[in-house]
């Protein structure tokens, strides 16, 4: 487990840490800085370097996890009380709620705000810092999935054909019984 900072203050100090598996995170994540600029290697059409493969690699371990990016989207909405995301999402166990709003916390992507009054309560919303910023690439995601939703086009003549169309478990049955009638036979 790499044990990584994620976030800055401005005197230099990190708050907060991740424990990311190292294996999974690649080599040279500890030595990323999130505010670190990284280049536009797509539109240069060149390679992402291994710094530029491990900043991506960070952002998406920021967001990995079940419920993480349907949370994100319901705070760009405004503030939530946990009551009203256990009704959202009632296949989340509160446990697991729970937990990925404290990553979540712990990252810098929401804040969580102790509300007191005649009844005492607890509201999240986005960060206007790393919060607000994940918003925008969930737009831009967004965006994209419904440009590429379609199934791609076969635009070289060497591409292997689509196989979507097949049953794949009526496929395999059908082979392993051609198979044994050539046996018996």
């Amino acid at each position: 487990m790499a044990r990584t900072a994620v976030e800055d203050n401005s005197d230099g100090t990190k708050v907060g840490y991740r424990h990311i598996p190292t294996a999974a995170m690649g080599r040279g994540l500890s030595r990323l800085r999130p505010s670190q600029p990284t280049h536009h290697a797509i539109s240069e059409g060149r390679q992402f370097s291994a710094q530029e493969q491990a900043a991506i690699r960070f952002a998406l371990a920021l967001l990995q996890g079940k419920w993480k990016i349907g949370i994100l989207c319901r705070l760009q909405q405004g503030p939530t009380r946990p009551g009203e995301l256990r009704r959202l999402f009632p296949q989340a166990s509160k446990k697991m709620l729970t937990q990925h709003l404290r990553q979540m916390e712990r990252d810098g992507l929401i804040v969580r705000t102790d509300l007191s009054g005649k009844v005492p309560h607890v509201e999240y919303s986005l960060s206007n810092s790393r919060g607000q910023a994940v918003s925008r690439l969930l737009q831009i995601l967004m965006t994209w999935s419904a440009d590429y939703s379609e199934p791609p086009r076969t635009e070289s003549p060497t591409a292997r054909p689509s196989f979507q169309h097949l049953n794949p478990a009526d496929n395999a049955t059908d082979r392993y019984i051609g198979r044994a009638q050539e046996r018996a036979s």
